[in-house]
């Protein structure tokens, strides 16, 4: 799992500096190899026809090659653990299968990183080799779900949990659907020779699974006049910053840390209605040094739906958004990973010149959060490891001036409540806001700077109430790429 977690992070990295690919209707042949452009919005749909009746039709669904391929995902899981890690869980058999069905679903005792992020973009393969054989996002969800609950029941000595079963389903859910969105961009039939052997390799790291689909069938060397299968956002920004943090939580082990973060804006649903899952997401990774673990940081925000309230304004515009998420916080300090649920507002009101205020506010649902209690050793010696799980629920609210693509000025509050189901805790309530702006300096690089604080109350049944306050400074450097 650990090997997982390593590649699922650089794939999602490479991501990041991936960019998109010439547009879907460019003349065939390409004029030329082009990594960096912007991705131009779907065409109108003609009078009566709706957009969704204006793309090509989906791929075939190739059941039995994604079954297959899932088959062989976890075969090779087992594989490295029992023959190359010889890890005693992996030593499976009849009896530790009917041990597990009759032991049920409990809450494990892996470390944090392993349970909130390996299994999360562990489980974007299960999604992945059902959604590069053509599944629906939906269906590839459900995919992800029964490759997981196998691998809970057979594939480990230990007993199933609920922690991996979710985690590994929505997690790898809203990895997946990114993931797959990401590769997609790099990809194109019509292009030929070292041009095609580099995208077929960049969206390969991104997605592992899909380049594996392409080889099986043919379509990674089968050239086509048409693109192909492709999904390309209106919009698509990737920002790149590099810079010092400060934290002053007290027992910080590393109060002054370096910082690398790549964010991506993909699609934007202001830009049109937004008919399928993932439409527009926002992602971002942040690698810290020195730290315990190098990847500190990971974000992934995905709308599901949204319903436009004012179509044809040039006023303010107002969108119904319902969105899916996921959480991984792991600085040493704060801990806390979550998939969760969100809905609510999103408005935007041209300014002029390129720029445009946006708020939102949105409330959450978490249907498993993962917290960092106080009481390491009675919470080691009850529990088996340093965090507790729960359900909560979550308000969020922000406000952001944006330019050309770029946030100058970002405001940001939110408020979350975890309630104790597996661990020492019993509530906790945690309070956050962060101011952030950024100065253009020429081109797409920029300056800037943040201040978050932070504000966390837990409760206890056997030990004292804990309250801890930390603020935090950055100062970076950022390039953005359109």
């Amino acid at each position: 799992m650990q090997t997982t977690r390593i590649a699922a992070a650089a794939a999602l990295l490479a991501a990041a500096l991936a960019a998109p690919c010439a547009d879907a209707r460019e003349a065939d042949p390409p004029p030329r190899f082009r990594l960096f452009p912007n991705p131009s919005p779907a065409p109108p749909a003609p009078a009566g026809e709706s957009a969704d009746a204006a793309r090509k039709e989906p791929p075939k669904k190739r059941f039995w090659l994604a079954a297959g391929e899932l088959a062989g995902i976890e075969a090779l899981s087992w594989g490295f653990n029992h023959f190359a890690a010889d890890e005693s869980y992996a030593d499976i058999s009849w009896r530790s299968l009917q041990n597990n069905l009759r032991a049920g679903f409990t809450f494990d005792t892996d470390k944090f990183a392993t349970n909130q992020i390996g299994h999360g973009f562990g489980g974007a393969y299960y999604f992945n080799a059902a959604r590069s054989n053509g599944f629906t996002f939906w269906e590839s969800g459900l995919f992800t779900m029964v490759g997981s609950a196998i691998w809970e029941i057979a594939g480990e000595t230990q007993g199933p949990s609920w922690n991996d079963l979710i985690n590994t389903t929505l997690g790898g859910t809203v990895t997946g659907e990114s993931t797959y969105r990401l590769s997609q961009m790099l990809l194109d039939d019509r292009s030929r020779g070292g041009a095609r052997v580099l995208r077929e390799a960049a969206a390969g790291l991104v997605n592992p699974v899909q380049l594996l689909t392409r080889v099986l069938t043919g379509d990674a060397w089968t050239v086509r006049a048409e693109r192909g299968v492709a999904v390309e956002p209106s919009t698509f920004v990737a920002t790149l910053d590099a810079g010092w943090r400060a934290d002053d939580s007290s027992g910080r082990m590393h109060p002054d840390q370096g910082f690398f973060r790549a964010s991506i804006r993909y699609g934007d649903p202001f830009d049109r209605a937004v008919s399928r899952p993932f439409d527009a997401f926002d992602l971002d990774l942040e690698l810290t040094s020195p730290s315990t673990d190098l990847l500190t940081r990971g974000e992934v925000r995905g709308l599901l739906g949204g319903w436009d309230l004012d179509p044809g304004s040039k006023g303010w515009r107002h969108v119904l958004g319902v969105f899916m998420d996921f959480d991984y916080t792991n600085d040493d300090t704060h801990v806390f990973s979550s998939q969760s649920f969100r809905f609510g507002l999103l408005s935007m009101r041209p300014l002029g010149k390129g720029t445009e205020l946006r708020t939102e506010a949105l409330g959450a649902v978490l249907p498993l959060a993962a917290l960092g209690n106080d009481h390491l050793p009675e919470s080691a010696g009850l529990v088996g490891r340093a965090y507790d799980y729960g359900p909560g629920a979550a308000v969020t609210a922000a406000a952001r001036v944006r330019r050309d693509g770029r946030d100058l000025a970002t405001l940001a509050y939110s408020v979350f409540w975890v309630h104790t189901s597996n661990g020492i805790g019993r509530n906790a309530a945690v309070q956050s806001f962060r101011a952030e702006g950024r100065l253009p300096v020429s081109g797409p690089l920029a300056a800037g700077g943040s201040w978050t604080w932070e504000s966390r109350l837990t409760t206890y049944d056997d030990h004292p109430t804990v309250r801890a306050d930390s603020s935090e400074w950055r100062a970076f450097v950022s390039w953005m790429f359109r």
